[in-house]
């Protein structure tokens, strides 16, 4: 049964669940999404975070481990909640909902793979002493749709009392509101800050150029902009582009290395949304139970794959069905990773190589070096003319 704790608006918030085994945390909306279907049919759901802590609860099934929730709320929205979330490995923060409001989104299908959105409703910031709740999980999952839900303030608090591994998805704080409350891109504020208080970032190939502030074309200048995120001290940078690949850039032994991932094929596509808070859930448990940031890819590619094949959100497959696609889609690659231990050549993972001074370049399957640096991801206070448009 889902432990529900509130914590209200007193002055004395402390910590109400009882730590076993690892805690995985996860913070920003549920959303309700209300979806408009190609057809014209209507479906209203629960999402975002929700489907985070799903596949987080199917991957920590019969362990000590849980994932707690940290999100407000709509009142009318809590006993869905309840429902959707009831797993013995699921603990939510529920949040006093007299004095705050949740996330409503209207999502218009154009086809397969675009939607149109407009967001009804925004999720009332979560507070500092809020996030203090998840103050000794042992990794956090940040996951806003809005710039709002969780103020850079908190985040810096919680990061000088908690020594959390956090992950960011930066899907929200790249994502402003019209006047009509339409959704639409635009560029990073206060990236520098951000990125000083994480470990791990993760974005969409259409997200990128936003965060980055400048435009990226070509696979060498998403590897640039992935590469220098992790200069900066980072863990892990991690682009995904659709059913096509994930590029991932990380730090091992003192050592910064990018890499391409293959996604799953899962065949028929049957609903996208939710495939980016899966693909995150899978990365950050492959790596609390792994620490490589290049086989965690693999697991969160697998889990956006799966949603994207799932008509529901409370229907991902057991740890034993999900071995069996890791093993029938990355045999290959896998074997090919072995090969290039074995061989010492840079067949799929590419080291960057520091050169001349402050310059570095990157060294490819082919031989090629093409250089790079830090200053795209410092670009997100810029309002410039570099800035991508919509």
């Amino acid at each position: 049964m889902s432990l529900f704790v509130v914590a209200g608006n007193n002055n004395h918030n402390r910590l109400y669940w009882q730590v076993k085994g690892m805690n995985i945390g996860i913070v920003g909306p549920i959303s309700k999404d209300r979806l408009i279907l190609p057809d014209g049919k209507i479906v209203s759901r629960l999402g975002a975070v929700a489907y985070s802590a799903l596949v987080l609860a199917k991957l920590l099934e019969g362990t000590d481990d849980s994932v707690v929730c940290l999100s407000h709320l709509a009142a009318e929205d809590i006993e869905e909640a309840r429902a959707l979330l009831d797993h013995p490995n699921i603990k939510m923060l529920a949040i006093d909902t007299a004095v705050t409001s949740g996330t409503m989104i209207e999502l218009s299908h154009i086809g397969d793979q675009e939607r149109f959105s407009k967001q009804m409703y925004i999720m009332t910031p979560i507070s500092s002493k809020e996030l203090a709740l998840l103050a000794n999980c042992d990794y956090l999952l940040l996951m806003p749709l809005n710039e709002t839900d969780i103020p850079i303030e908190a985040l810096r608090e919680f990061r000088k009392s908690s020594q959390a591994s956090i992950f960011l998805d930066v899907h929200g704080l790249i994502t402003g509101l019209g006047a009509t409350g339409t959704r639409h891109k635009q560029v990073w504020q206060h990236s520098e800050e951000w990125l000083n208080n994480i470990d791990f970032l993760k974005m969409n190939d259409k997200e990128a150029p936003w965060a980055a502030g400048c435009l990226l074309e070509s696979e060498e200048d998403y590897a640039d902009y992935a590469v220098g995120v992790v200069n900066r001290g980072l863990s892990a940078c991690w682009i995904t582009f659709g059913d096509q690949s994930s590029l991932v850039a990380w730090r091992r032994s003192g050592r910064v290395l990018w890499a391409k991932v293959p996604v799953v094929d899962v065949g028929q596509v049957i609903d996208t949304v939710g495939c980016g808070d899966s693909a995150s859930a899978g990365f950050i448990y492959s790596y609390a139970r792994l620490n490589n940031s290049l086989l965690a890819v693999i697991l969160g590619n697998t889990f956006g794959s799966i949603k994207a094949s799932l008509p529901a959100s409370d229907e991902f497959p057991s740890k034993p069905a999900v071995r069996g696609m890791i093993f029938h889609h990355y045999r290959d690659y896998l074997h090919a990773l072995l090969d290039e231990l074995l061989t010492r050549e840079h067949l799929i993972i590419h080291e960057v190589k520091e050169d001349y001074g402050d310059e570095s370049s990157m060294l490819g399957a082919n031989g090629y070096r093409y250089g790079h640096g830090t200053n795209n991801a410092s670009g997100g206070d810029s309002q410039g003319s570099n800035a991508p448009r919509t």
